[in-house]
């Protein structure tokens, strides 16, 4: 298999590095102008970054916007790495340091106080659906507060991301899965599977990580930061089965992106955590739909 870092430096490539991860932050008042809501907590920051379900630019974005209220010491670098930041989000933190506010509000370990659709924020109702489904293990309770979300913005991509993946990996739901990646999907959101991806081209090595599924895009971050790409999904060429790599990791379903930039060639094999077809068939089928070809049982059989 190509070194990823290789094919970021070809002039045809569209690779670059990049990270998905989940960010979500409680927005209250603030008395600095350049600042629009509460600034970011460090242990907050840490668990969104683990968590891998967006992306960079959106922990970026809420950085620039509310600030951090902790230093970018070496030991605070170093377990921000640890956690999954990528270079552009430490510069971010930099770059926005603020003293606290006692406004901020803490990722508790202690229950939400009770939920009011009346004066519920968006972003409120995202951190309680964050906490349910990790802290609590409630993925019922998260999908409330995240179709609450959808009431309030229903343009906003992110809680229809989320709730795709509570519906895959809380609720077994594959009907729900579908429509909410989707809908994430065309508000130019994505849909995220948990894979491993192979690292040696037999799966003997290999690291975990999330496959993003965007409108246009097709982007891959390992949990250790180091098998990370992006391409757009006109470069890719077919998705199919990897017999060879079935046969000798037999409990998971193997599949292969293959890539062409002109004359040159490229392929990514990946499998579900889970170890569901379902799965597989699921990623081929939205890669599918953002090149504009649909999915049928012919494309299924390719693949399963």
């Amino acid at each position: 298999m190509q070194n990823p870092s290789f094919l970021s430096g070809k002039s045809f490539g569209l690779f670059k590095i990049m990270t998905a991860c989940l960010l979500i932050f409680a927005v209250s008042l603030n008395t600095f102008a350049q600042y629009k809501g509460a600034p970011v907590k460090k242990e907050r920051l840490l668990k969104a970054l683990r968590s891998k379900q967006l992306q960079a630019e959106d922990i970026i974005a809420v950085i620039n916007s509310n600030g951090v209220d902790f230093k970018l010491t070496e030991d605070v670098r170093k377990s921000l790495i640890s956690a999954g930041a990528r270079p552009e989000v430490i510069k971010a933190i930099a770059n926005n340091f603020r003293q606290p506010s006692t406004n901020g509000v803490l990722y508790a370990k202690k229950e939400p106080q009770k939920f009011n659709p009346n004066t519920a924020d968006y972003n409120d109702l995202l951190e309680r659906a964050i906490f349910s489904y990790e802290e609590q293990k409630n993925p019922n309770g998260a999908a409330k507060f995240l179709q609450a979300a959808i009431k309030l913005k229903p343009k906003d991509s992110k809680a229809y991301q989320m709730l795709g993946f509570v519906n895959l990996y809380g609720l077994n739901d594959l009907e729900g899965t579908r429509k909410y990646m989707r809908e994430s999907i065309s508000k130019g959101g994505s849909a995220v599977f948990r894979v491993y991806h192979d690292d040696s081209g037999n799966f003997n090595g290999r690291c975990t990580g999330s496959l993003y599924i965007s409108p246009d895009r097709i982007r891959f971050e390992s949990d250790d930061n180091i098998h990370t790409f992006e391409t757009s999904t006109v470069n890719v060429e077919k998705i199919e089965t990897d017999t060879e790599s079935s046969k000798s990791w037999k409990n998971y379903p193997v599949f292969k992106v293959l890539l062409k930039f002109g004359k040159e060639k490229a392929k990514f094999k990946f499998a579900p955590i889970s170890g569901k077809t379902e799965e597989s068939n699921m990623a081929a089928m939205f890669i599918n739909e953002s090149q504009g070809k649909g999915f049928n049982a012919v494309t299924a059989a390719v693949l399963y």
